[in-house]
């Protein structure tokens, strides 16, 4: 690119060549465009303003208004410390936490949430961005369900949130589909709960194929409780169809949260301490 523009700038005034100089930055800048997405895990964020506990059998209660606030807070700094544009969050309580915290975060910061399904815990995930959304899209996909080999067997999804937004000007080939979800816990496993996610992730296929009519470029991140190497994700990434980000092979053997992608290049991933406020490290990646 370097030597073609030396020959095309010979011989050309310096006001030109300023100008030519100038167009070339810009388009180096706008198509070098970085696309910045994070996915964290809250552990049981739940807001003491509603005076209520959601969850029927599993819940640790309302928190402290001072604990509550700072925690969100600390996500809202995190967020604004990494650039992120896009944030997937579960293991909120309802809408109000989301709206919490995009409302921290400020500028054109907005919370994209559907009613989740799990009475039994009362957690549910949303999506949070400052870019603007593709109106109409967000969807919870009906919550769909899946099946596998050898078994009638289906288990739905139960927090389930998808979205598209606008990655720069208003066309279709600046679309970036977002999908996040919270599967089934790994705690107490066996292998009935490792087939119920890998049922879940079927189900979760079905959610991203929607997305795939719509839009090349696309992003599935959450809390998928199973390994990167194990048949949940292998499912999920649909045979080589989605990408997985890696953070280094022993980290990437351990970590539950998970960002998975399609139509975008990954530059960077890492692991962000979440502290006290929650027992996962939050997962960023860079795209463009």
């Amino acid at each position: 690119m370097t030597l073609c523009l030396r020959s095309h700038l010979h011989g050309v005034s310096m006001k030109k060549r300023f100008v030519v100089i100038f167009i070339v930055s810009l388009w180096t800048t706008v198509t070098a465009a970085e696309l910045r997405v994070m996915t964290l895990n809250a552990e049981w964020l739940w807001t003491p303003f509603d005076h209520k506990v959601d969850g029927s059998k599993f819940n640790k209660g309302d928190m402290s208004e001072a604990d509550y606030l700072a925690e969100i807070s600390f996500y809202a700094s995190l967020v604004s410390q990494h650039n992120v544009q896009i944030l997937a969050i579960s293991e909120i309580e309802n809408s109000l936490v989301a709206a919490h915290l995009a409302g921290k975060l400020g500028g054109r910061w907005r919370a994209y949430f559907k009613q989740g399904r799990d009475t039994a815990t009362g957690q549910d995930v949303a999506i949070l961005s400052n870019l603007q959304l593709v109106k109409g899209t967000v969807t919870d996909f009906g919550f769909p369900s899946g099946t596998i080999d050898g078994s009638n067997k289906s288990k739905r999804l139960s927090k389930l949130v998808g979205a598209q937004f606008w990655e720069g000007k208003a066309d279709v080939s600046s679309k970036v589909g977002v999908i996040t979800s919270h599967f089934l816990s790994k705690r107490n496993d066996s292998k009935a709960k490792s087939d119920n996610r890998q049922r879940q992730a079927v189900a979760l296929v079905k959610a991203v194929n929607k997305v795939r009519k719509e839009t090349d470029k696309l992003i599935v991140m959450g809390d998928f409780n199973d390994y990167l190497h194990t048949p949940t994700l292998v499912i999920l990434r649909d045979q080589k169809r989605l990408l997985s980000v890696s953070v280094g092979a022993r980290k990437d053997k351990v970590r539950i949260d998970h960002i998975l992608y399609q139509g975008l290049r990954e530059k960077q991933s890492q692991l962000v301490d979440l502290k006290t406020y929650s027992d996962h490290d939050a997962l960023m990646s860079v795209f463009y």
